[in-house]
C-alpha cells in the first residue's frame, strides 16, 4: 500500500500564513530548496503579473504633486485572511440591478467569461465600499457627505416632480 505525502498547499492564504517575517524575506529566492525536475520554473511574465502585497513599504507620496493614480489615497484593502461578515441590507431594485451588472462586466472586461467563483458580487460590492475610503480621511467624508446631498436630493426632486400634476 503506498502512502501519499502532501508536500505543498496550493492556497492563498497557506502561502501568506506566518512563513515569512516581511515582504522582504518573501521576495528573496529560496536557496535552501533543491530545485526538482518535477518543478517548473515560472514564466517571467507570469511572475510579472502576481500581485503585489499592500503592505510592501512604498515612499509616502507627495500632497503638493498631482498623482497619475486615482486609487494612490486609498487605504489598504483588507487582508485576504480577514474574516467576512453577512451584509444583509434593502437596496433600490436599481442599484441592485446596477451592482449585478457592474460585477457581469468586470467578469467579462477581457472578452474572456469569468467564473462566479473566481469574482463574486460580493467582492465588487466590497470594492465599491473601499473606494469611498476612510472615515478617518476627513476628504474622503466630505466626498461621502457631498455625494449622500446629491443622492437624496436628485431623489427628492424626481419624487416631487413625480407627484406635480401634469
Amino acid at each position: 500500500m503506498s502512502r501519499l505525502e502532501v508536500k505543498r498547499l496550493d492556497s492563498p492564504l497557506a502561502r501568506n500564513t506566518g512563513r515569512h517575517d516581511s515582504p522582504a524575506e518573501e521576495e528573496q529566492p529560496r536557496e535552501q530548496e533543491p530545485e526538482t525536475p518535477s518543478r517548473s520554473k515560472p514564466r517571467p511574465a507570469v511572475e510579472a503579473s502576481k500581485p503585489r502585497l499592500a503592505s510592501v513599504p512604498q515612499a509616502p507620496p507627495d500632497p503638493a504633486a498631482p498623482s497619475s493614480d486615482p486609487l494612490a489615497g486609498l487605504p489598504d484593502p483588507p487582508a485576504l485572511n480577514e474574516s467576512l461578515e453577512l451584509l444583509s441590507t434593502r437596496l433600490p431594485t436599481s442599484l441592485r440591478r446596477s451592482l449585478s451588472e457592474f460585477t457581469g462586466a468586470l467578469r467579462t472586461r477581457d472578452g474572456e467569461r469569468v467564473s462566479q467563483k473566481s469574482l463574486p458580487e460580493q467582492e465588487v460590492l466590497a470594492i465599491l465600499i473601499w473606494l469611498a475610503g476612510s472615515a478617518q480621511d476627513p476628504q474622503a467624508v466630505a466626498r461621502l457627505a457631498a455625494a449622500l446631498d446629491a443622492y437624496r436630493a436628485r431623489r427628492y426632486a424626481a419624487a416631487a416632480e413625480a407627484l406635480r400634476p401634469g
